[in-house]
């Protein structure tokens, strides 16, 4: 029987937004084959136990990565009322962001939380993303219960953020349920045992979508690559697509690439040099505006800085010569906090 282990850790997000993150992998494979990710007030243990996985061993901190670890195994998942309201929440996430790139926004992507109180809030009440790119480039939103902006692209991201909270306020004033919620597609997700859930919402996390209207424990899908495909796999490696493997019932879709390899499809990033460049692009450009009269009070510049943050990130892994700089930078740093006067690097 296969081992499994669990990598815990609660990770800064989103701007003003922390969650719980836990990814599960096999023995002997280098990428996630589940991901399951909550407010970060509640216990691993029992996060665990929603999506039916138990400790098998004790989890184990570890300093420098700030993570906890343990090897866990399948279980019957938690019956009771807490863990439902975790599996909902994740319900709710794997429903909007699907919404939202099947029904409108195709190209929709980075996704952020959008809370009603804060960090004290329990769950987002709904999500802003980027569509378009260049100067079609906008944003866009989706509600909790799954209601998709279908107007004109938004300028900013806190804009869009003002809207999912706009919508959402309307209907608890006019006390009325999206159709969203009786839809077949919630009616199906509720169906799904916590561990297709968690699957699912690895799948859709990397840019993927889920036919939710169809969705059973056998139609896992992920993203699809084609052949000629650069691309960044699980273990960080930039490799190139060969096409995509066969599919095999009850497991995520692989990607095949140059020399045989299979890494799960869901695990990976798109990676081919227009991704790169337009990615240069927006951090130019929302770098510039951060430089520019900076003033965290400004909803423009908070977005910009968001913008900067995400183009960074999808740079750091994307871009090798990015990567190799942001790590001499944070080798720097670690370095000048120890000696002050260090130099000549």
């Amino acid at each position: 029987m296969s081992r499994h282990f669990a990598t815990a850790s609660i990770v800064q997000a989103a701007p003003g937004f922390r969650e719980l993150r836990i990814g599960i992998r096999e023995q002997g494979q280098a990428d996630d084959l589940a991901l399951i990710a909550v407010r970060p007030m509640h216990d691993t243990e029992d996060v665990l136990a929603a999506f039916g996985w138990r400790l098998v061993s004790p989890l184990e901190y570890v300093a420098g990565p700030n993570e906890e670890r343990a090897e866990v195994e399948r279980c019957e998942p938690a019956a009771h009322g807490g863990a439902e309201a975790l599996r909902d929440a994740v319900r709710r996430e794997i429903r909007a962001r699907t919404r939202a790139r099947l029904l409108v926004h195709s190209s929709a992507r980075h996704f952020q939380p959008v809370l009603l109180n804060g960090d004290h809030s329990a769950d987002p009440i709904g999500w802003t993303f980027v569509v378009g790119v260049n100067h079609d480039r906008g944003h866009g939103w989706v509600t909790s219960t799954g209601t998709v902006s279908r107007g004109p692209r938004i300028a900013s991201r806190a804009d869009a953020a003002r809207s999912v909270r706009h919508e959402y306020m309307a209907q608890m004033t006019e006390a009325r349920i999206e159709e969203a919620d009786d839809s077949a597609a919630y009616a199906q997700l509720q169906q799904q045992p916590g561990d297709v859930l968690a699957r699912l919402l690895l799948i859709v996390r990397n840019g993927g979508t889920v036919p939710v209207e169809e969705v059973t424990a056998e139609q896992v899908e992920g993203p699809v690559f084609r052949k000629g495909d650069r691309i960044v796999c699980g273990d960080g490696v930039t490799r190139v697509v060969e096409g995509m493997a066969p599919a095999v019932t009850g497991e995520p879709a692989r990607v095949v690439v140059e020399g045989g390899g299979e890494w799960i499809a869901g695990n990976c990033l798109r990676a081919n040099w227009e991704d790169v460049l337009d990615a240069h692009r927006r951090s130019n450009a929302a770098g510039a505006r951060v430089r520019t009269e900076p003033d965290p009070s400004n909803p423009e510049w908070r977005a910009a800085l968001a913008e900067l943050g995400e183009a960074l990130d999808y740079l750091r892994k994307a871009d090798p010569t990015v990567r190799v700089a942001l790590a001499e930078d944070d080798a720097r740093e670690a370095a000048t906090r120890v000696h002050p006067d260090a130099c000549g690097f």
